[in-house]
């Protein structure tokens, strides 16, 4: 689910410029106290952006938008020199009035007309992806460090995406610097608006006259903040204007509810297909006799407790949970991922019937087609909008955004699906899911998915490896996941069994600087009803000189390597905004045997850290040759979401783990 209306998301355009290059050049500034980051230069600025809107009796909306920006380094001169104004072909129409240059000297070039070009939109990503959204591309002349870019644009929107929905949003990046923002909002008298501002000035309500009236909002940025490493989004923290037409988000979800009805009705295509799905199920039988005397008779107690109406409410309930997931496995290996934007297609999916024929579609296509299947089973299921980026936030009034995704919610289990993670079994969430707010459409409330728990986050290994006179090293690994690190790694996995074998092994050697070769194979990464284990073999090039003295850390070899990885992620010094943070816990073990031309004359001490969520445990024993080491981390965080005084829990017990990851095995 995707739906903005594209002049409101003109802003972020610069937002988005430096996004780019603080992924390139950001590495510079993580572990950089916040006090220095006050002698950070921004590489553009906003001069100047007026957005003047006026909302017609007939509910057309008209808004002029005027932006000037400018650009401070040469390290952007290429994306500088472009505008992208993007805009629904099928709800709106977008002209461009003027643009032009401002060089150093002062001297304005006018952009030509035939520099603003209108194009497509650009699948860049490589999914298949169909829209109606278009490109008003403007390329300004002449344009070096310390020139200014201006245009003026009019988007004239005549259907909103929902029947009587105005709604306008503005988010601003503490990372952007904006030396000025104007935004005058015109609407009729008799239209009663609800709005919601944090960080800027204005907003009264003013009678101009002609049945109109109007409200006005400023804002500025002149102190540079550059973006933190994982911080939340922009929506959970940062200035804002949200203006809307609905009073709360029970109201949108009765608006959605009404959209989608009749998209997502059993039709006798739908019952045919969901009978087909699920006709090998049967009502589970009853379980054998214990082996145990013991389990006999506590069976027995138990089953006196147990009245017949239970039982059948059991065995029909079981029956319903093998339905879904036989639903829920269909539609995630069967219904292509094909985003598809067209007329109103940004919020409404198409029929069941049609995603049925056409064996793909987007987000919201998954969700209705398995409410309809499910429903033609006699499950009830609605649609749960969510973000699935980095927001955790949800706004006083429906506006649109952070909602940016649909998945399906069934409440009679308190379980949440996403088909088009389609590596997730059948109850699991993407870990860009978890905990995350959602709007229970059917329902009319903010719903909220599980929180963070370890075991649903959780990898295990085990290796034996096998040190040869001269140095090379000879192991074997076997690794089990759970939860989202198995989502993860399915992913991860998924052209093993493929031409792609031997790329995805130098890859993860050359991740740990290991040189040498092997064999990386796992059970199936789509059969979900499948636990997911992998298994390696591999001859590693010596780390360090044989036959001695010398010294050596635990070698990686083809294993996952999550420790290791964690170690190599240095925590910043400081965090400002709210971050996003993980639960997880990773148990690791490895037998070490030594050749027998040297001796093992020293190993690590045991490690054990307990303080706050974060538990960690390693020890070390020498039994003749062969070194056994066993190490666990544990992080339980009650939230996905961490402040910023919390980042220094983990930089204490960073210091504990890296000395202990560095711990080296002697020999001679």
């Amino acid at each position: 689910m995707s739906a903005v209306n594209p002049m409101k998301a003109i802003i972020q355009s610069a937002v988005a410029i430096f996004v780019a290059f603080a992924t390139l050049f950001g590495l510079a500034y993580v572990g950089v106290t916040s006090a220095n980051n006050a002698d950070l230069e921004p590489l553009s600025a906003i001069e100047r952006y007026i957005v003047n809107e006026t909302i017609y009796p007939d509910g057309k909306v008209v808004e002029i938008d005027e932006m000037t920006k400018i650009v401070k380094s040469q390290l952007i001169i290429d994306s500088a020199s472009t505008a992208d104004l993007p805009f629904n072909s099928s709800t709106a129409t977008l002209a461009v009035l003027e643009a032009y240059t401002i060089t150093p000297q002062g001297k304005k070039i006018a952009v030509q007309a035939s520099a603003i070009r209108t194009v497509e939109d650009d699948n860049t990503q490589g999914a298949a992806f169909f829209s109606d959204q278009k490109h008003k591309i403007i390329v300004f002349p002449n344009v070096t460090p310390g020139s200014k870019t201006y245009y003026k644009a009019k988007l004239t929107t005549f259907k909103p995406i929902l029947p009587g929905f105005f709604t306008t949003k503005f988010n601003f990046a503490p990372y952007v610097e904006n030396q000025g923002f104007e935004y005058t909002l015109t609407y009729p008298e008799d239209q009663k608006l609800y709005v919601d501002t944090k960080g800027v000035s204005g907003g009264a309500e003013e009678v101009i006259g002609d049945g109109n009236k109007r409200m006005r909002f400023t804002y500025k940025n002149l102190k540079f903040s550059p973006k933190e490493l994982l911080e939340v989004g922009l929506d959970d923290y940062a200035p804002h204007i949200y203006i809307s037409t609905m009073a709360n988000q029970a109201e949108f979800a009765k608006a959605y509810e009404a959209k989608i009805k009749d998209l997502v009705k059993v039709t006798p295509q739908v019952q045919k297909l969901a009978d087909e799905i699920t006709k090998a199920i049967k009502v589970p039988a009853e379980s054998k006799p214990s082996d145990t005397v013991k389990e006999a008779k506590e069976k027995e107690a138990k089953e006196k407790e147990t009245t017949a109406a239970d039982k059948v409410a059991k065995a029909e309930r079981e029956l319903k949970q093998q339905q879904a997931r036989a639903i829920y496995n269909w539609v995630s290996r069967n219904i292509r991922y094909v985003a598809i934007y067209l007329d109103d297609g940004s919020i409404t999916p198409h029929d069941a019937n049609s995603i049925i024929d056409n064996r793909y579609g987007d987000c919201k296509d998954h969700n209705a087609l398995l409410i309809a299947l499910l429903a033609a089973k006699g499950i009830k299921a609605s649609s749960a909008l969510i973000n699935a980026g980095s927001s955790f936030a949800v706004p006083k009034y429906p506006v649109i955004g952070p909602f940016n995704h649909v998945i399906t919610y069934i409440p009679a289990w308190d379980q949440y699906l996403d088909s088009t993670a389609e590596m997730a079994p059948y109850g699991l969430l993407p870990e860009d899911e978890v905990h995350k707010p959602t709007l229970i459409t059917a329902l009319g409330k903010i719903g909220r998915t599980p929180k963070p728990d370890m075991d649903l986050n959780r990898t295990i290994t085990g290796m034996v490896m096998a040190i040869q006179k001269d140095g090379r090293i000879k192991g074997e690994a076997h690794s089990m996941y759970f939860g989202s690190a198995e989502i993860a790694a399915r992913y991860k996995y998924e052209g093993l069994n493929t031409t792609l074998s031997e790329k995805i092994a130098s890859t993860q050697l050359a991740k740990f600087r290991q040189t040498g070769e092997g064999k990386l194979k796992s059970t199936s990464v789509y059969n979900l009803d499948e636990p997911l284990t992998t298994d390696s073999k591999f001859t590693l090039d010596a780390v360090s000189n044989f036959p001695g003295p010398g010294a050596m850390t635990v070698p990686v070899g083809l294993a996952p390597g999550e420790l290791a990885s964690i170690a190599n992620d240095r925590p910043p010094e400081a965090f400002t905004r709210p971050y996003r943070c993980a639960t997880k816990m990773v148990n690791e073990a490895y037998l070490i045997t030594f050749p027998s031309n040297v001796k093992v004359t020293h190993i690590p001490a045991e490690t054990h850290y307990k303080k706050g969520y974060i538990q960690y445990d390693a020890s070390y024993a020498l039994d003749g040759d062969t070194v056994s080491v066993k190490r666990r981390l544990m992080v339980e965080r009650p939230s996905a979401v961490c402040q910023p005084e919390e980042l220094q829990k983990w930089k204490d017990f960073y210091q504990v783990f890296i000395k202990d990851m560095r711990g080296q095995i002697f020999y001679e």
